[in-house]
């Protein structure tokens, strides 16, 4: 059976043997690959956009293919690649074709090229629900006041991206409406893709975390750095860093050595990074919130590096406006950090409310706040969440269950 996954990034062995960094994001499909690559009766093949020519690459039994273009190449719909997929079409012969994604276009081009061939999508964002959230809160007014000069040249900012998100929001649409299959790993992502497509066929597979994770050691509250907060990457409004900020002041009203590291905005120095509209308001917060000296902003974090500030933090807080599966939540819970997150898409099918975690609404701070106090100051509740937060993510990150089941999915899709 060939198998022929359409992502959205460069895969990190693909990445290595050109001799470039990959992305930060869409992790969660590297071990999956891996493990079922191995599989006799598989295989396959990945491809994506990168380059400025078409290549085909064999490494360690997996088919890459490299389309031609860029990032706004996949932001914005060519007919291009209905010629290119041919080329891929032609050498691989795909059985089914998966899409991991539905934020970008050129997967559908290969739908409206090939639309007998059988096809899945895996739910990672959705841009349907995702351009309703795009400025967290933020008003336009202010998404126009913090732009800099660089996005007033380029037109690159906060208001155009949330138009951007509106116009894929309608490429999105036609992909659900094309594949008869999604991978649905929570019942929010299920929920929105049915009513899109309500004869779509849903999966509920989960996925595997990075290799780095399962062979590490579980929070241990004696080996932590007390009263510190570490949190998602945030360089968008609608993944909240605003808001666990404001959060942030009235908690170091009673704790004011309180520290917040966020990863991805900031430079070597722990300074922030002010390249966008939003960076440019979140440096205005900080200032106006005298937050200075109580947060430290990290660039880009390999894995390895995610981990070790997982494991000092004393909480860790997904504070988002819309997230369909956190990655960063899940590995929180897998090594047992206490963990907040908001009551939002599937992060809240994911904590169970003081059980394994707390849950607050998006815009109530100063709930979010009260939260993050409460396990300040209560070591036995943190060792409670932290222990019920390692049981449920073990059994949903299970390293040998997920991808067989990808297999069996596969072999049904194939046989119906």
């Amino acid at each position: 059976m060939k198998i022929l996954w359409i992502v959205n990034m460069l895969m990190p062995e693909l990445a290595n043997h050109l001799g470039i960094n990959t992305s930060a994001s869409g992790t969660w499909m590297i071990d999956i690959a891996k493990e079922i690559s191995f599989r006799r009766d598989i295989h396959l093949g990945i491809a994506c956009i990168y380059g400025d020519k078409f290549r085909k690459i064999h490494l360690n039994n997996i088919e890459y293919y490299l389309l031609p273009g860029n990032g706004k190449n996949m932001l914005m719909y060519t007919k291009q690649y209905e010629n290119t997929w041919k080329k891929v079409y032609d050498t691989f012969n795909p059985d089914i074709v998966h899409l991991h994604g539905t934020e970008y276009s050129h997967g559908l081009s290969f739908l409206r090229s090939y639309p007998s061939v059988k096809s899945v999508v895996s739910i990672q964002g959705i841009l349907n629900r995702i351009k309703d959230v795009d400025f967290g809160g933020l008003t336009k007014l202010e998404a126009i006041r913090f732009r800099t000069t660089k996005e007033n040249i380029y037109f690159n900012g906060m208001l155009e991206m949330h138009l951007i998100h509106k116009k894929n929001a309608r490429y999105e649409t036609e992909i659900l409406n094309k594949v008869e299959y999604a991978n649905c790993v929570n019942s929010w992502d299920s929920s929105i893709v049915k009513s899109i497509n309500p004869n779509i066929q849903c999966f509920q597979i989960d996925y595997n975390l990075r290799d780095e994770f399962y062979s590490a050691p579980k929070w241990d509250a004696q080996k932590i750095n007390r009263y510190t907060v570490f949190t998602n990457p945030g360089g968008v409004p609608l993944k909240g860093t605003h808001m666990l900020i404001k959060a942030l002041a009235l908690v170091k009203k009673k704790f004011p050595n309180v520290k917040l590291i966020v990863p991805g905005m900031g430079n070597n120095e722990g300074k922030l990074i002010i390249n966008s509209g939003y960076s440019k308001y979140i440096n205005c917060l900080v200032n106006k919130l005298r937050l200075i000296e109580n947060i430290t902003f990290l660039g880009r974090q390999s894995g390895k590096e995610m981990l070790e500030n997982m494991l000092k933090a004393h909480v860790v807080v997904v504070p988002s406006a819309i997230e369909g599966t956190s990655l960063i939540l899940r590995e929180a819970m897998f090594l047992g950090v206490p963990s907040i997150a908001s009551f939002r898409g599937g992060m809240a099918d994911f904590i169970r409310d003081k059980e394994s975690g707390f849950l607050y609404d998006f815009q109530e701070y100063p709930y979010l706040a009260s939260r993050i106090l409460e396990l300040f100051r209560d070591d036995d509740l943190a060792l409670k969440f932290s222990q019920k937060a390692i049981e449920q993510a073990e059994k949903a990150h299970d390293r040998e269950k997920n991808p067989n089941e990808y297999i069996n999915m596969y072999e049904f899709i194939n046989e119906h």
